[in-house]
């Protein structure tokens, strides 16, 4: 894993899963119950910047609530 990361506008799935420490498993699961939106450039599956901050808000919200 490299540790200058730089910040993208847009992740493959290994580098959205190297970026959020998420498993592919965790990524793709999100994926299909809709809480990650994905597009496609050409045949590569991405994953946008504001996509994974959202998901990863969306998150750290659903721990938050939990604790209460």
């Amino acid at each position: 894993m490299s540790k200058n990361i730089e910040h993208r506008l847009a992740y493959t799935i290994e580098g959205a899963c190297e970026a959020t420490g998420l498993t592919r498993t965790r990524i793709y699961c999100a994926i299909a119950d809709g809480s990650l939106k994905t597009f496609k450039a050409g045949r590569r599956r991405m994953v946008s910047a504001k996509a994974l901050e959202a998901f990863i808000a969306a998150l750290e919200q659903g721990e938050r609530r939990a604790a209460a």
